[in-house]
């Protein structure tokens, strides 16, 4: 996925991708972590990476290199309390929900150290995850069965959780007027991200109720809907990073990863 982005773009990406790798799988292993669960968080690339993409507002290399690290920390941390919950990766649910509490209240105070106010980082925490897993209760008793009602569950699952992380790029970075355009940008990105998951996990995981691409296969979502959506993402997604020149790096990343889903995966759930 790389491959069309700048050169040198594509060197500080995945060196931020490995530095954060680096940092949460050492935390694991020093932490009781098995080696089975070393080697899948070092396997969660897209985890690790997109703290690089949040954090193009950030303009210290130190600091920004330091909120990078944080906000992987608590990332990876959800993602393992994701694993926990739907209990398809063989891990230990022990070792799982352990070291994500100790993950996340690790990250929970760098972020508090990084900031000027560190009720800043608190305070949007708890708003915005009461929402996520709010959403989260819903979604798993209210499956969607339209494009409208999968938008919903989505604005909490994806949207919500990449968007507070883009906000707390901004405090931890010190510089709290690009919170708005970052946060824009994180929801728009991590609802891209969230439609090639269900498009993926239709085949990966067997997903069905609820799940994007079992939607478009029904005919319950035309795909028409399905990439006129994807395109209102790109520009919402685009609007942000171009407020900033700090971000505007982030341009063809936007594209790529739309692009992708547009012609790689959504192509698979076509209606014939």
């Amino acid at each position: 996925m790389s491959a069309a982005l700048p050169a040198d773009y594509t060197a500080s990406m995945l060196a931020t991708e490995a530095a954060n790798r680096d940092h949460v799988t050492g935390f694991v292993a020093r932490n009781g972590g098995s080696p089975a669960l070393v080697a899948h968080t070092a396997a969660l690339r897209l985890y690790l990476r997109v703290p690089h993409f949040l954090t193009e507002w950030v303009t210290e290399p130190r600091r920004r290199a330091a909120v990078a690290r944080a906000l992987a920390m608590d990332i990876v941390a959800m993602k393992l309390l994701d694993d926990l919950m739907d209990d398809d990766t063989g891990l230990d649910r022990v070792e799982l929900a352990c070291l994500c509490l100790h993950l996340h209240l690790t990250a929970l105070r760098e972020m508090c150290a990084l900031a000027t106010d560190a009720r800043a980082v608190t305070d949007l925490l708890e708003h915005d995850f009461t929402k996520v897993c709010t959403g989260q209760i819903h979604t798993k008793s209210h499956r969607a069965r339209n494009l409208d009602e999968w938008c919903a569950n989505a604005s909490t699952y994806g949207a919500t959780f990449l968007g507070c992380y883009g906000s707390l790029s901004a405090i931890c970075g010190r510089q709290e007027t690009s919170a708005a355009p970052a946060r824009r940008f994180a929801e728009a990105f991590g609802t891209i991200i969230t439609i090639a998951d269900d498009l993926t996990d239709y085949d990966r995981n067997g997903e069905r109720e609820g799940n994007l691409g079992h939607l478009m296969r029904t005919g319950d979502v035309p795909a028409r809907d399905v990439e006129a959506l994807l395109e209102r993402l790109r520009a919402r997604a685009l609007d942000a990073v171009r407020e900033q020149p700090a971000s505007s790096r982030l341009v063809p990343v936007i594209g790529l990863y739309t692009d992708d889903v547009r012609d790689r995966l959504l192509p698979r759930h076509l209606v014939h």
